[in-house]
């Protein structure tokens, strides 16, 4: 009986590791009018946001959800100077990705971390 006990904890703990969210490393960083305002580098845990404010003037959150094989989709919250934006994209791993609005610039590069 403890045999098959032992045999059936040892399954379940396998199971629950292979379930386990990955994490990934995001760098990003913020412009306005080609200035740079911050350069956070963040490990997020899939599919959970993750948040950091620097000063009154600058907050931002990621959430990282993979996709494919190679992708992950990216959703963002960014509070900057009394502006907020929110973009969404998709990204490939390990090469950066930036978009614009207006004078606002941001470039991010996601990273899966080994696990």
């Amino acid at each position: 009986m403890n045999k098959q006990l032992g045999l059936v904890a040892g399954v379940l703990l396998a199971s629950t590791s292979c379930f386990a969210a990955d994490s990934f490393q995001v760098e990003t960083s913020v412009y306005k009018a080609n200035e740079l305002l911050a350069s956070p580098v963040m490990l997020v845990e899939e599919k959970q946001p993750a948040a950091i404010s620097i000063g009154e003037g600058f907050s931002y959150e990621v959430k990282v959800t993979p996709q494919k094989e190679n992708t992950a989709a990216i959703e963002t919250s960014i509070t900057l100077a009394g502006s907020y934006f929110t973009p969404s994209f998709v990204v490939e791993y390990g090469k950066q990705a930036s978009f614009e609005i207006g004078e606002n610039k941001v470039s991010i590069l996601v990273t899966k971390s080994k696990s």
